[in-house]
């Protein structure tokens, strides 16, 4: 695995990945991987591969992309390689499909309109306020892993805004919790890859993790984490049951939602990828966003500008977002830079052709995002940071599936208003307080799991503003 310098960030995020990387996603993403048995990706859009039996095809053009989220989006599923994530957070909107997924979606949808969103302001901001408050307390300069606090801000903020309630314990052990779980779950993605754990295995081990049976060492670890997460979830729950309230948060979406008809175990596995998701993703971002602010001071500057002219030192408030374009861009450009969800993958159940290339039933279609996101066809200097990609009419120019940090088609993320506003507010109520600068000889890697997250880390020292 690469290590990124503190002077310059990597043109990839990794040079090197394991033989499991290598196959599944390096191809696709056009990673500096080595020639191998699986040659070089880099200027075709679409490629063909196998695995243990599989067929892969990786497809890089936004044209490509489009078909298959959009045109021909009836005719792909989520591919196998969510079988763990459903084996572990049940059938939710990120691995539901058909006529239930569209139901259960349009159930959730005005939750996360902007209207009612305005209305969480508060309560994202509060959490976000308490994180910074405990830096302000510790003596000047602060010296902290920046990713480690951006999991327990993110996971605050979902708290507070979705839920109604504090985590409590859970908070401090989540970032352990995600990392372990993760990682155990990019291996039994390399046993699905190569065909070794075929997708009743996958019911069999939820059956014996949920009953309590010991499993073997390996997957007890799992097994473990799995438990914890959901007796966590499950006292949400039934607290909420227990203290009803009329709050217009998302577990009371989800416990009155086809007037009060949804399982208890849809309701579990609903607030189970809400809890997960909402803080993994947005906390890698963040933290991937301190990084090059670090790395680009003059794009830093810019930012700590605008928020001092639009907020001074008052709390922020609806109708202050839309008038940070400059933190706005900073953000978007560094989701460009390092997505956190960083490839895609969807099953064809029919027979499609895609430009000509026939694409046949049962394939695994890769969408590479990182690879897109750094293509100079869309993005030219892909590897300069530059924020003004994405202020005016710059994206006007850009093909519509060159930009994918929440997916694209009707699947995009339910949640991408909620986090990009959690985002800008975190952003601005922190730079109000402090400038943070990496921290010397804590060197800063990569780590391509689910999603694309700071191994080890981002130490930072941050000085406080006066």
């Amino acid at each position: 695995m690469a290590t990124l310098s503190a002077e310059r960030p990597p043109a990839r995020p990794a040079q090197r990945l394991s033989t499991w990387t290598m196959t599944r996603e390096a191809l696709t993403v056009g990673f500096d991987v080595g020639e191998g048995f699986l040659g070089r990706t880099r200027g075709h859009d679409i490629v063909r591969f196998r695995c243990g039996g599989r067929r892969f095809v990786s497809i890089s053009h936004p044209d490509y992309v489009d078909h298959v989220l959009y045109e021909a989006r009836l005719k792909y599923v989520k591919s196998d390689e969510y079988e763990p994530i459903r084996a572990t957070a049940g059938i939710n909107l990120l691995t539901d499909e058909g006529e239930s997924w569209a139901a259960h979606r349009g159930a959730l949808n005005p939750i996360f309109a902007r209207r009612h969103l305005n209305g969480l302001i508060d309560l994202m901001i509060d959490p976000i306020s308490a994180v910074t408050a405990a830096l302000v307390a510790r003596p000047d300069p602060v010296a902290f892993d920046m990713h480690a606090t951006m999991v327990e801000a993110t996971l605050r903020v979902v708290a507070n805004a979705l839920f109604g309630q504090d985590f409590g314990p859970l908070v401090h052990t989540m970032h352990d919790l995600a990392t372990r779980g993760l990682r155990h779950t990019e291996r039994l993605e390399r046993l699905r890859l190569w065909g070794l754990l075929p997708s009743a295995c996958y019911t069999a081990l939820t059956w014996c993790a949920y009953s309590g049976i010991p499993l073997p060492p390996p997957l007890r670890d799992m097994q473990k984490i799995t438990l914890e997460l959901d007796r966590a979830v499950n006292a949400v729950i039934d607290e909420r049951l227990a203290h009803p309230t009329d709050a217009p948060d998302l577990l009371n979406v989800l416990l009155h939602a086809d007037h009060g008809s949804w399982p208890r175990k849809r309701v579990r596995d609903e607030a189970l990828t809400f809890m997960l998701a909402g803080h993994e993703t947005t906390a890698n971002a963040m933290s991937w966003f301190w990084y090059l602010m670090a790395l680009h001071t003059d794009a830093r500057s810019r930012l700590l500008a605008e928020v001092d002219e639009v907020l001074g030192a008052r709390r922020p408030t609806a109708d202050d977002l839309g008038n940070l374009p400059w933190t706005t861009a900073c953000l978007q450009e560094s989701q460009r830079y390092f997505s956190s969800a960083w490839i895609l993958s969807r099953k064809a159940i029919e027979d499609d052709v895609i430009d000509g290339h026939h694409i046949r039933r049962g394939t695994t279609v890769i969408i590479p995002i990182h690879q897109i996101h750094h293509d100079p066809r869309w993005w030219p200097d892909p590897e300069k940071f530059d924020p003004t990609r994405f202020l005016g009419d710059a994206a006007k120019s850009r093909p519509r599936s060159a930009y994918l940090p929440f997916g694209g088609g009707r699947r995009i993320c339910i949640g991408q208003s909620f986090a990009l506003m959690e985002m800008v507010l975190m952003a601005a109520i922190m730079s109000q307080h402090f400038t943070f600068d990496l921290a010397p000889g804590h060197p800063v890697d990569l780590e391509a799991t689910l999603t694309l997250r700071p191994k080890r880390g981002v130490h930072v020292i941050a000085t406080r503003r006066s």
